[in-house]
């Protein structure tokens, strides 16, 4: 046998196997064209287009969904997640803003930037909770800076402070020390009876805008009994502030407000805060060494 005829063969053979292979593919490509019709492609591609990148991959199978390949228990219509969500309609509505109002900064913790923290209470709540920096605060806002005994948080733009009690108290009594002009001029309390007084709410709400000036109209002293702080003595009261205008003398020990005691001085805050909106205020003291209560109607 001539040895030319032996790689003839082989090349034959190579040859007979490519154009089979062409023709097999030839044959696949038809019968998947036909599981893929142009509208359907195009629907495909529209869906994939829509539905975010994660389920792109996914999108590619609705034909076989759609046509039950798997059996008609299988057979459906693939919904991209993203039209899922929108028809469930929109989002959840963001929590509104929190007013720097109602937060008290409790307590700091500064070092370097993950160890720089600060403790922060919402009145309206009562709840606390620890924000780092960049931390959005209840909210109101990232928290920006961290010191001893301030916190700023970024609102519209604006650096805005939060101060623990006893700084806000400081920052107030540096300030010119005169009462606000809605508490001197409207009268914040009227008496109706013994224990018992009738206070406008539109100066009372006036007063409580600066509680930090508020709390300057009386100097506020723990009262200690039994080795703990039963409440806080007012002395230096102003006559014209907000705690002279609602009957406190000085001498007088504040130990609760609507049964909430006042026993460190963030609750004696809290407390004061928490009296936008009420209706009605218990306050019980002791005078003279005996426990007296006030009621107050805010009208």
């Amino acid at each position: 046998m001539p040895r030319w005829i032996l790689p003839l063969n082989i090349t034959l053979g190579l040859a007979i196997t490519a154009v089979a292979a062409l023709i097999a593919a030839d044959l696949l490509s038809v019968k998947i064209a036909a599981l893929y019709p142009r509208n359907a492609q195009k629907q495909v591609a529209a869906q994939t287009a829509a539905a975010p990148a994660g389920s792109q991959d996914l999108m590619s199978f609705a034909p076989i969904l759609e046509r039950g390949l798997f059996g008609k228990a299988t057979q459906g219509k693939l919904t991209p997640l993203q039209q899922q969500q929108a028809a469930a309609g929109p989002a959840a509505a963001a929590p509104p803003p929190v007013a720097v109002g109602d937060l008290v900064l409790l307590g700091t913790a500064v070092g370097s930037f993950r160890e720089t923290f600060a403790l922060v209470l919402k009145n309206s709540t009562h709840e606390e909770r620890v924000f780092k920096l960049g931390d959005t605060v209840f909210s109101a806002g990232p928290l920006v800076a961290v010191k001893k005994d301030v916190a700023e948080i970024l609102i519209g733009g604006k650096r805005v402070k939060i101060l623990t009690p006893m700084a806000a108290q400081a920052e107030a009594a540096a300030a010119p020390a005169a009462a606000p002009a809605a508490v001197a001029g409207a009268g914040l309390a009227a008496p109706a009876g013994a224990g018992n007084f009738v206070i406008d709410q539109r100066a009372l709400n006036a007063a409580l805008d600066n509680i930090g000036q508020a709390m300057t109209d009386a100097r506020l002293l723990p009262s200690m009994k039994e080795g703990k702080v039963e409440g806080f003595r007012a002395s230096e009261v102003k006559p014209q502030g907000i705690f002279g205008t609602v009957g406190i003398r000085n001498g007088d020990v504040l130990l609760r407000m609507n049964d909430f005691p006042i026993d460190s001085p963030e609750k004696a805050i809290q407390s004061f805060a928490s009296l936008k909106g009420q209706s009605r205020i218990k306050l019980d003291l002791i005078r003279d060494g005996r426990p007296t209560t006030f009621t107050y109607d805010i009208r």
